[in-house]
């Protein structure tokens, strides 16, 4: 039968796809499967004999293949291995070159490293330094310089032995040890010799020295160290009881010693301030003599009672809260917002006193007027309306100029005093830095749990706070205590005005001094615990 040109071409072709496959998938020279691969970057000092396509293993087993190898940095090899996808390498992991035999190639040994760690991704690097293989340059250097070592200790041995003193000194030693293996041979059988008549007493003997072996064993070991531990705990207990009775005794002496002196001075000190009271001397000598002296130490005590008892009833309480406008104040675009401390110290019940410290942020108003007179050379006043000046120096030089200014930001004081007549309370002095009256009234409740104070105040009768504004400033508060500490106000703050009309709303909190008595010590037990 006769094969057709075509069949042989296409039989070629399928042979030749079929070489092509197994060398790509068998023999890897042609890689088909890259994306079954992870790049990993090594760093060797020194890569000798390892080249491209070099195995790649683990444990011994054959996972990649060296992809490529370059120099970096002058100095440094860069080697990138190609490692199957199914092998994990971990945050240390490094490599090793590795030979196949003794001269066998070599290949990149890779050591996967600790599974608790981090996995490393493909194109990282590997961290943890790693080994280059050793050199057979170095091996060969090594093996030289062993050789001419031992050439040099074979020289040495040479001259020492070789030379005629060293022959003859080498006869010597061997005669000396002939000499004295034969002495050792005739005092051996000598001995033998004296054990062999000798044999039955030389056992009896031996007996003996077994019983006094085992006697002096048990003198050893049982009866001397308990008879030693005896006297080291009698001389241990007289020790300590004859140091402890002198101790106590010379302390006993001592203490006597020193009390009888104490006693004599004391003796003599009583007897000598006896005579001084007797005489009138001094202050208990003059309170026994003198009737005077008594009566107005008496006075002064019952004055400082007196003064302790107005302490004791003397009460304090601390206010403190905010005030939020609901529109914007005077001559300012934002929501003025005021701040407000107040110490109400209250020396008897029905009157107290309120010391204040007032912030705004919207501020207020401080005016200044300035008079300016002319005189001349003869100090005569001139009239300024015979001066010749211009428009613009008649401004300038004006007798009398007016300045305001508006400050922002700013505190004011306050001080007032306060009278009370059962809920109703009555108030005057400084508020917010001008004079001025105000009335608190407690509206009763038959619940202690919930406390209404509705407040009005007037003051800056004249409206020195407001520009062009000369109305006086009222403002309403009211104070709901949701709490004994804790309360929300709410009012009207200068509603008569023209334009500084506002409503707000606010929180504060009030304390007694029995609260502030009371924080105190918790304050000091929880900075020691912060120490």
């Amino acid at each position: 039968m006769q094969i057709k040109t075509e069949t042989r071409v296409g039989i070629f072709v399928l042979i030749a796809l079929a070489i092509f496959m197994y060398m790509g998938f068998t023999i890897g020279v042609f890689r088909f499967d890259m994306a079954n691969y992870r790049k990993y970057v090594v760093y060797f000092k020194d890569v000798s004999g390892l080249s491209v396509k070099s195995d790649v293993k683990i444990a011994g087993v054959k996972v990649g293949w060296v992809e490529a190898i370059e120099l970096i940095d002058g100095d440094q090899a860069k080697a990138t291995a190609m490692i199957h996808k199914r092998y994990t390498l971990y945050q240390d992991a490094y490599a090793v070159v590795r030979q196949d035999g003794l001269l066998g190639v070599k290949y990149l040994e890779v050591v996967v490293g600790d599974p608790l760690l981090p996995n490393l991704s493909a194109g990282d690097t590997l961290s943890r330094p790693s080994k280059s293989p050793v050199s057979v340059d170095e091996l060969i250097a090594k093996f030289k310089t062993i050789a001419d070592n031992v050439a040099e200790v074979t020289d040495a041995l040479r001259d020492v032995i070789g030379s005629p003193e060293g022959k003859e000194q080498m006869r010597a030693m061997m005669d000396n040890f002939n000499q004295t293996a034969e002495r050792l041979a005739s005092f051996a059988q000598t001995i033998d010799r004296v054990l062999v008549k000798n044999e039955d007493q030389l056992t009896t003997l031996l007996g003996v020295g077994d019983d006094i072996h085992r006697l002096s064993d048990k003198l050893e070991n049982d009866v001397l160290p308990s008879i030693k531990v005896s006297i080291e705990k009698i001389a241990v207990a007289f020790d300590r009881d004859l140091d402890k009775l002198a101790s106590k005794l010379g302390a006993t002496a001592e203490a006597l010693e020193e009390a009888s002196i104490q006693a004599r001075d004391g003796i003599r000190t009583i007897g000598s301030v006896a005579e001084k009271i007797d005489e009138g001397k001094g202050t208990i000598g003059k309170l026994i003599n003198e009737e005077d002296t008594y009566r107005d130490l008496k006075v002064a005590v019952q004055g400082l009672r007196n003064y302790f008892a107005k302490v004791d009833s003397l009460q304090i309480v601390f206010d403190a809260h905010g005030e939020s406008m609901y529109r914007p104040g005077e001559h300012m675009h934002l929501e003025d917002s005021k701040g407000y401390f107040d110490i109400r110290i209250h020396p008897q019940e029905d009157y107290f006193y309120l010391v204040q410290i007032a912030t705004s942020i919207k501020g207020y108003v401080e005016r200044n007027e300035l008079f300016t007179q002319y005189f001349d050379t003869e100090n005569f006043k001139y009239d300024e309306s015979k001066l010749d000046l211009s428009d613009r120096d008649k401004l300038r030089f004006a007798p009398h100029k007016k300045f305001e200014l508006l400050k922002r930001n700013t505190v004011r004081f306050g001080f007032q005093f306060g009278k009370i007549f059962n809920d109703i309370a009555f108030r005057f002095g400084l508020f917010e830095g001008s004079a001025g009256l105000g009335v608190d009234f407690d509206i009763p409740f038959r619940t202690d749990k919930f406390r209404w104070v509705t407040s009005l105040e007037i003051f800056d009768f004249k409206g020195q706070d407001r520009l062009h504004d000369t109305r006086p400033h009222l403002k309403w508060i009211n104070k709901v205590f949701l709490m004994r500490n804790l309360y929300v106000t709410f009012g009207a703050d200068d509603f008569i005005s023209k334009h500084n009309v506002n409503a707000f709303f606010g929180a504060g909190l009030r304390f007694g001094d029995d609260d502030i008595k009371y924080f105190l010590p918790s304050l000091g037990g929880a900075a020691s615990i912060a120490k």
